[in-house]
C-alpha cells in the first residue's frame, strides 16, 4: 500500500517523483488514484516561495497531481515529520485554509 510520507517514483504520461499527501485511509480504497505533490532533484528547483528542502530532493507542493496508483514503481524515500508538517503548512496557504 502507498503510504502517506512517501517518495515515489512515478511512470506515467511523464517519469516524475511524488510525495503522498492523500491519507492513509484513503490510500487503501478502491480509488485507484493518490494525492501527490512533486518532489525534483535540487538542481532542477524553479522559483517557489512554498519549496520544502527535503535532503538532495525539494517538494513542490504548488504541483499537486492525482496519477494512477498502478503507476508507482519504486519508493525511493520517506519524508520525516518536520517535512510533512511543512508540506501541510505550505498546502493550507495555498488553498487559503
Amino acid at each position: 500500500m502507498l503510504r502517506r510520507g512517501e517518495v515515489w517514483r512515478i511512470e506515467g504520461a511523464r517519469e516524475r517523483l511524488g510525495l503522498v499527501i492523500s491519507s492513509d485511509v484513503y490510500n487503501s480504497t478502491d480509488v485507484p488514484i493518490v494525492i501527490v505533490v512533486e518532489v525534483v532533484e535540487e538542481s532542477l528547483l524553479r522559483d517557489s516561495p512554498l519549496a520544502v528542502p527535503m535532503g538532495r530532493y525539494v517538494v513542490m507542493p504548488d504541483r499537486i497531481s492525482a496519477p494512477m496508483k498502478k503507476w508507482f514503481t519504486d519508493c525511493v524515500d520517506v519524508a520525516d515529520t518536520d517535512t510533512m508538517l511543512r508540506v501541510g503548512r505550505a498546502l493550507r496557504i495555498l488553498q487559503q485554509l
